[in-house]
């Protein structure tokens, strides 16, 4: 008598209990939708292989992770809580795969329920070969020029190997590698500079270590000719005096070309020995020259020159005038500086 009470309880007026209950349910879905939210990141895209294979193209840096749940979960939800990569570590031998993109959680976001997660794009396909390992070459990378007069006699550096891992095809094309640009524009001295090993590409790996080259640099040798030199003359007879002479005398100077672009002859660095002369008129006189140690004579300099003499008056007979002589300074022999 009870139960058929309590149905007969339950059936009285159905209609409105039916259409409340449906109001009820709809209120309850309008209010789980407004409760839901979604979210869209960016994640970059890692690539993980333990079994010795790598990628030879290149794969999406980022994908599109939607997340969708409750607006307060995904308040807390952070891109580096997001985490996508491929996983290569399957693949037993050389060629094209379609790799699915996968998608882990930090500790954080796993317990975000109920958290759906979308990925775009779902697979990534990429070529895979065989990684490997060689030792190449460094080779230094110079230029410019040094200071004038000098030049670089050799270049080194150290160390002078480096290992390189990568895709088997393009690893085996790959004898050296260059070191960055070291200049030595105006460089009068030798000198060593740390540098970096360029990098050949994304899918190149070697060591980030840094190098050391050396430059040495030498000064040139070369030639210099220097043209109208003054002429020193000692050892003109006391009856004699100079009426005339050339001031066409050159030399050639062989040496260190930096050395010889600051070298400025001295007043004594022509002689012209008239000790032999012995009567006024036109003579030549052998010239020597005093050339420092560090540079040498060439065969392109001036042997002797025309010098006139003329008789010197004497209208002054007193014993002082006769016996006054014209004393030149001698010539003094010129030593390079130290």
């Amino acid at each position: 008598m009870k139960v058929r009470q309590l149905f007969d309880k339950l059936i009285e007026n159905w209609q409105v209990k039916a259409v409340c209950f449906v109001i009820s349910l709809f209120l309850y879905v309008i209010y789980q939708n407004q409760s839901v939210d979604t979210r869209v990141f960016s994640v970059p895209l890692g690539i993980e292989a333990k079994n010795g294979f790598v990628s030879v193209e290149p794969s999406p840096r980022t994908v599109a992770v939607s997340a969708r749940g409750r607006s307060e979960d995904l308040a807390q939800v952070r891109e580096s809580d997001l985490k996508a990569y491929l996983n290569l570590s399957y693949v037993a031998e050389e060629g094209s795969y379609d790799f699915p993109v996968l998608i882990t959680l930090s500790d954080s976001a796993s317990v975000l329920n109920p958290l759906e997660i979308k990925v775009t794009p779902e697979r990534v396909r990429l070529k895979v070969e065989e990684e490997i390992t060689s030792y190449v070459n460094i080779e230094p990378l110079v230029s410019g020029n040094p200071a004038s007069g000098y030049a670089v006699k050799k270049v080194s550096v150290s160390p002078d190997q480096i290992a390189i891992e990568g895709p088997r095809s393009m690893i085996e094309k790959i004898t050296s590698l260059r070191t960055l640009n070291v200049t030595t524009s105006g460089a009068k001295r030798s000198f060593s500079s740390k540098t970096k090993v360029e990098q050949k590409g994304i899918f190149i790996r070697h060591e980030d270590l840094e190098v050391s080259v050396t430059v040495e640099i030498e000064e040139m040798s070369g030639k210099k000719k220097f043209t109208n030199l003054p002429v020193n003359f000692k050892n003109i007879p006391a009856n004699l005096e100079l009426s005339a002479k050339t001031s066409d005398v050159t030399v050639t100077l062989e040496g260190s070309l930096p050395a010889l672009e600051s070298f400025t002859p001295p007043d004594n660095f022509v002689v012209a020995d008239a000790s032999k002369i012995e009567s006024a008129g036109t003579h030549y006189i052998d010239l020597t020259y005093t050339v420092p140690k560090r540079f040498k004579l060439s065969d392109d300099f001036t042997k002797s020159i025309p010098v006139t003499f003329t008789q010197r008056k004497t209208s002054d007979t007193s014993p002082s005038a006769a016996e006054e002589k014209i004393t030149l300074p001698e010539a003094k022999v010129y030593e390079e500086e130290e």
